[in-house]
């Protein structure tokens, strides 16, 4: 027969395997997780992360206490928060979670209050699966009381730092009083200092016996020479910096007429050459010193890139030297493709660097390297240029 006084049989409870989540733990300690184990910039970073919204002027405690209010539910902010401690005392944690039993973690507790480091502790505590209630409430108590000792402690700093304040400005005002004292002192001592040592002269002049003439004499020429020597080193010193400024600049401007010079060079034998093609273009048939001899002897010469304009003229010049000329743009209106068959029946290919892009340039010289081809770059895209390098071409064949 059932007894039915006897009350149902209710199994313990089980104690967690794991470390706790913040949700987890008692809502009563986390106003002092959230305020001894985080600081404010910390606790602001999480109410920017969780999208909590605060008033615009809200204060450190109207932060603090909207994550108290949220650390207990099931939510991004209490994610946030265990995320950021677990991660912030992972050290801790790890070593508080190899203790075998409560008296291990009470040893550990009690050290940690010895050297001040509390906060990892408390929060490696709090949440650890194995630790017993009573050994919870004295941690809880002792960091409860540590916070009102310090708020205790904050107040009396800051009343003796009022004090201290007071002081300094008492002793600067004192410092200066005593400094200015001390000048006038000072000043006091050096004109009574200037005063005997004017008697002193005054003495001296008295009783000091008259120097001859010629002596005063030599004395007043010997300082007078010793001042135009002074005048005549501070000039020879200006001259000799005005010396070296001149030399530099003299060799300056020899750089600058042999740079000008050798450009004059460039431009007469460029002028001379094209002075010699007008005059085989012009059907001119008397020769002249400037007049290129010898030809082309059936080459063909491809010009890539220049002035369009020009072409016929480039094209009259080389025929007259017995040459065949072709003529592409670079590829501005004429096709790539046609360009590498030029370049592949060409004997010497011109390109002139001031009017074709670098990549095109870049491009025809390669082409050339590869396939054994004459490439000679002009400087410019006129026929100046274009009539010296033939002109160099086919003199240097006699």
């Amino acid at each position: 027969m059932c007894d039915l006084t006897k009350k149902p049989f209710v199994p313990p409870i089980p104690k967690p395997t794991r470390r706790l989540k913040i949700r987890e733990v008692e809502k009563s300690y986390h106003c002092a997780i959230l305020g001894t184990c985080l600081t404010l910039h910390e606790l602001k970073k999480i109410i920017r992360q969780a999208g909590i919204l605060l008033e615009p002027r809200a204060s450190d405690y109207d932060a603090h206490r909207a994550l108290v209010s949220v650390a207990g539910q099931d939510g991004r902010s209490a994610r946030l928060l265990t995320r950021l401690l677990d991660k912030k005392y992972q050290r801790t944690i790890n070593l508080m979670m190899r203790l075998p039993d409560n008296q291990a973690l009470q040893a550990a507790w009690q050290q940690a209050m010895k050297s001040g480091d509390i906060a990892g502790h408390f929060w490696a505590l709090v949440s650890h699966p194995h630790i017993s209630e009573s050994l919870l409430d004295q941690i809880y108590g002792e960091v409860h009381m540590l916070s009102h000792l310090e708020g205790a402690s904050n107040r009396a700093d800051l009343k003796r730092l009022v004090t201290l304040e007071e002081s300094i400005t008492s002793l600067k005002a004192d410092s200066i009083k005593q400094t200015h004292n001390h000048q006038s002192q000072i000043n006091q001592k050096q004109r009574l200092i200037h005063q005997l040592e004017e008697q002193l002269l005054v003495h001296m002049g008295r009783q000091a016996p008259e120097r001859p003439p010629a002596e005063v004499a030599l004395n007043e020429q010997l300082t007078a020479l010793q001042r135009e020597l002074a005048i005549t080193t501070r000039q020879l010193d200006r001259t000799r910096r005005r010396l070296t400024t001149a030399t530099q600049r003299a060799e300056q401007l020899s750089r600058e007429l042999d740079s000008s010079n050798q450009k004059l060079q460039a431009v007469e034998a460029e002028q001379q050459a094209i002075e010699s093609a007008l005059q085989q273009m012009l059907g001119n048939t008397q020769a002249t010193d400037s007049e290129p001899a010898g030809n082309l002897c059936g080459r063909q010469i491809v010009y890539v890139g220049g002035r369009t304009s020009l072409s016929p003229h480039f094209r009259a010049l080389v025929e007259k030297l017995q040459g065949q000329f072709e003529h592409h743009d670079g590829g501005v209106e004429e096709s790539r493709a046609n360009l590498h068959c030029l370049l592949s029946k060409a004997d010497m290919v011109f390109c002139p660097v001031d009017c074709i892009s670098h990549d095109a340039c870049l491009k025809v010289k390669r082409f050339c390297k590869q396939n054994a081809k004459t490439f000679i770059p002009l400087r410019s895209s006129g026929l100046s240029a274009f009539a010296k390098e033939l002109s160099d071409i086919t003199t240097n064949q006699h």
